[in-house]
């Protein structure tokens, strides 16, 4: 009897990768369910009074794209104020400069988050007059990604093999609070402040998402300098490597996460969306 060789294709090891991994999933829509929630971008929003909620499946935790608090579009497209003392369409450039950095405290690295879209909480009120929303693009990353860690000044390379390409979850240039001990700072320049760039996600994703491989100089130069001067910082990504075919798949039609269009939260389909958070 002749030995009889069994090979599987990449995108069949990912599958029974994913199968290993996820006790819960028993069958083929189970997993394609699966597979476009973790590699889609989400989006959420919730009126200001409201709250804002964001829920990834089990074994995954939310990596927070973009976020918005404020107003860019008039209040009939979305979100109309119930006050009566705010008055025509209000301020539509209207911005809250730290809804990023809340919306990474209250849901990085969660399962779900609950915000209550309140000016309080995001600082003092940019536009006490008009009527706020906050607007949230976030991905579901699985418990098994990779993350990869270089300092300041060197190069980060990423790979995959065997056909699959990289989908890229998050990625932070700076320092944090209690900095890195693969990036050591000298004593004189110690310090526990927080400092991260606001574009560090966004260079790392047009440069690496859907790629086989490709390399990023963690300087200065590509993504700003956050930190007060001499403090050391370190570039941080996390990633999975997927087949090419069900990235471009997900991603058909999808809108860039780093330029969404409030639009589309109102005019698009007004009665889908009554000021509650939803993801789509």
């Amino acid at each position: 009897m002749k030995n009889t060789r069994i090979f599987f294709s990449p995108s069949c090891l990912f599958y029974l990768f994913l199968l290993w991994k996820m006790p819960d999933v028993h069958s083929a829509p189970d997993v394609s369910l699966y597979l476009h929630s973790i590699l889609k971008n989400h989006t959420a929003h919730a009126c200001e009074g409201d709250i804002l909620i964001i829920k990834c499946p089990l074994r995954t935790s939310v990596a927070v794209l973009s976020a918005f608090y404020g107003r860019r579009v008039p209040d009939k497209y979305l979100c109309p104020s119930a006050n009566t003392n705010m008055t025509g369409e209000g301020d539509t450039e209207c911005t809250s400069s730290v809804a990023i950095e809340k919306v990474l405290s209250e849901c990085q690295d969660q399962q779900s988050c609950h915000i209550p879209v309140l000016a309080p909480v995001f600082g003092p009120d940019p536009c006490p007059l008009t009527s706020k929303y906050l607007l949230v693009s976030y991905k579901c990353r699985p418990e098994y990604h990779h993350t990869r860690l270089v300092c300041e000044n060197e190069r980060l390379r990423l790979a995959c093999r065997n056909e699959t390409v990289l989908a890229i979850y998050s990625a932070t240039f700076g320092h944090l609070l209690h900095g890195s001990p693969h990036c050591p700072e000298e004593p004189r320049f110690q310090n526990d402040m927080e400092c991260l760039s606001p574009v560090a996600l966004r260079r790392v994703s047009r440069r690496c998402h859907g790629r086989a491989n490709c390399s990023v100089l963690a300087d200065t130069q590509t993504f700003g300098d956050p930190c007060f001067p001499g403090t050391r910082k370190h570039l941080r990504v996390s990633f999975t490597c997927v087949p090419r075919y069900l990235l471009e798949d997900v991603g058909r039609g999808s809108t860039d996460p780093f330029m969404i269009s409030d639009y589309t939260h109102g005019e698009a389909d007004t009665n889908r969306f009554s000021c509650i958070g939803q993801a789509d």
